[in-house]
């Protein structure tokens, strides 16, 4: 097997155990970045109002690199000087992480299709994950509601861009902790015409009990933040939101089930597209982008026909 094939396929490995937790699992070491795949890309300075910087990548829609320039970048990593296509504003997507590891892991994979199709890419992390300010974090927590403050400041961020970025064609796009959150901050802005989430929950009060019923969670004091807001939980936005929504979920999800994103999906008003992945699961490497050419063709013709 050819270099670049190893590390595609172990990307797309490590993507998939990105969306196999519920409870914070926090990386603070980059397992890798944008240069280890020849990437261009640029740092936003982003704070939140509470005062605490937000590590954010902004990739410009670039070129698609062939095997070998992926394997020079791989082999000799090396941050390329920042330059875009044309000047041009472009539409962007805005990815957030789940609930565990970094943006080192999925997001430069997915980068490096998405940003080869025409679409700039804004990645970040959490407080508390990469190198993201430090914030004490329970690992118990599903979600802090702080997680919110981080997105708002990316969005705004991003919103500044306007050289690059066209302003009225921004999606958002995240699987599992980072599929709710997603729509959450999306839905103050009206600028975000797009949201793609992957194994989105209905509400805690439907998730938790199927969470406590797993091995791996049998035994923990699994809590939500009273101070999350009820009114950004999936199932109370959905009957007003007004973007353009696909769903992803796996046939046998047993944590966000398919029921979850059918509820969600009967409730949204406006255009909307649910695929139910036949025989994948929640996470891992049965998770519903376990064939990630399909996934990025369904991922990209969404946006093409919705931005």
């Amino acid at each position: 097997m050819k270099r670049v094939f190893k590390i595609i396929v172990f990307c797309a490995f490590i993507s998939c155990i990105g969306f196999q937790s519920f409870a914070i699992k926090p990386d603070s070491v980059y397992v890798m970045r944008p240069e280890n795949l020849g990437l261009i890309y640029r740092d936003l300075n982003v704070t939140t109002s509470d005062g605490l910087k937000i590590k954010t990548w902004f990739y410009p829609a670039q070129p698609a690199l062939s095997e070998k320039e992926i394997n020079e970048a791989w082999n000799n990593p090396v941050k390329k000087p920042y330059k875009t296509i044309d000047k041009e504003p472009r539409p962007t997507i805005i990815i957030a992480n789940g609930d565990a590891g970094n943006m080192s892991y999925q997001q430069v994979h997915f980068a490096l299709n998405f940003t080869s199709k025409g679409y700039n890419v804004v990645t970040f992390d959490w407080r508390g994950f990469g190198e993201s300010s430090e914030w004490e974090i329970n690992n118990d927590y599903l979600v802090y509601s702080e997680f919110l403050l981080d997105y708002d400041a990316v969005i705004k961020e991003v919103l500044k861009q306007n050289e690059e970025v066209d302003t009225n064609r921004i999606a958002v796009f995240g699987w599992s902790t980072g599929a709710y959150l997603s729509m959450a901050a999306s839905s103050k802005y009206d600028n975000i015409k797009a949201f793609v989430g992957i194994g989105l929950i209905t509400s805690f009060d439907d998730v938790l009990p199927l969470l406590k019923q797993l091995q791996t969670h049998k035994d923990r004091n699994l809590i939500v933040p009273d101070n999350y807001p009820k009114e950004l939980l999936p199932v109370n936005l959905a009957p007003n939101y007004n973007k353009s929504t696909f769903l992803i979920v796996g046939e046998k999800d047993n944590r966000t089930p398919v029921w979850m994103s059918k509820k969600i999906y009967s409730l949204l008003p406006s255009k909307k597209e649910l695929w139910i992945v036949e025989g994948a699961e929640h996470g891992g490497q049965n998770g519903p982008i376990k064939d990630f050419k399909l996934f990025d063709e369904r991922f990209i013709e969404f946006l093409d026909k919705n931005l």
